[in-house]
């Protein structure tokens, strides 16, 4: 098993728990969330197609702010580009 398969059963299962706690009806549209580092060493979030992004000091802060906002979809796809611009890790749900 890969590396991203297991990390996107992880993160479906992170999802899941999420929408339990918070009583969430995945209702939002599919939406595909982008997370990359940027050159002055933050992370940037942002969902395709909105042009403003969110900061982060940590890419485990801009991960956890990206599956909330998931977890509100019906689907979702995340891609996590490192610093050289490269897709690291994908997840979908």
């Amino acid at each position: 098993m890969s590396g991203i398969h297991r990390r996107n059963e992880q993160a479906a299962q992170e999802i899941d728990q999420i929408r339990r706690a918070l009583g969430v009806v995945a209702t939002a549209e599919p939406a595909v969330f982008w997370i990359s580092a940027g050159p002055d060493r933050l992370w940037r979030a942002r969902r395709e197609g909105e042009t403003l992004e969110k900061s982060f000091a940590s890419r485990e802060a801009a991960l956890e702010y990206v599956e909330l906002l998931a977890a509100r979809c019906r689907s979702y796809r995340i891609f996590v580009r490192d610093e050289h611009g490269a897709i690291v890790e994908e997840c979908a749900g």
